[in-house]
């Protein structure tokens, strides 16, 4: 039993190094570190537990900062021309063909394109078409650094967002994956009972 709960913990601090999300990362470690502090109780193991005491600490410590830490957000709306559009969407084409596989801006008629900007950085894109009485959400794909809801929820839940798309009603996206409807879910999205995988969001 003792030698599975070093293995766990083992197991949750290798998966920690696999994640690219820095919050996700501390979490995971947290945990690792934490069941090797219970494996250096049982065993022992005195410099195992006190090194692993510190490193939860400083996991701790971080969570704590990444979470309380005010990000500044805004939105910056670009031409379909712009480069840093063209540049965007090809470095991140294969993470945005897992989640939207028949995205292609060319075949959209009249496409919007708005840039999330996370303390300046474009960090998120939203592609968009308006079709009365609804805004129909083609593309909104965050780079996987800063996949923690933040950017979507400032995206759909903006005061201002009567205003900016005045006239409009709803925001409707297509989920392509389980995944993606679990997400749209999150964010406040409700599917549509008639039409299976068509989800909607009052602006």
């Amino acid at each position: 039993m003792t030698e599975l709960i070093g293995y766990l913990a083992s197991a949750l601090v290798a998966v920690s190094l696999l994640t690219s999300n820095v919050l996700r990362l501390r979490v995971l470690n947290l945990a690792g570190a934490a069941v090797f502090v219970v494996y250096g109780g049982l065993t022992r193991a005195w410099p195992v537990l006190a090194v692993n005491l510190f490193v939860a600490g400083i996991d701790l410590w971080h969570i704590v900062y990444l979470r309380s830490r005010k990000d500044i957000f805004k939105l910056m709306p670009v031409e379909t021309r712009d480069p840093l559009l063209a540049n965007f969407l090809g470095y991140h084409a294969r993470g945005i063909m897992q989640f939207f596989p028949d995205f292609d801006l060319a075949a959209l008629k009249a496409p919007r394109c708005i840039f999330i900007l996370r303390n300046l950085m474009p960090v998120g894109l939203f592609i968009y078409t308006e079709e009365s009485p609804d805004i129909k959400v083609h593309l909104d794909y965050v780079a996987e650094d800063y996949r923690d809801l933040k950017s979507a929820r400032y995206l759909f839940n903006r005061p201002a967002n009567p205003e900016t798309f005045k006239g409009f009603s709803f925001f409707t996206a297509v989920s392509g994956s389980p995944k993606h409807a679990a997400y749209l879910k999150r964010v406040g999205f409700e599917e549509d009972a008639e039409k299976k995988g068509s989800f909607r969001k009052k602006i």
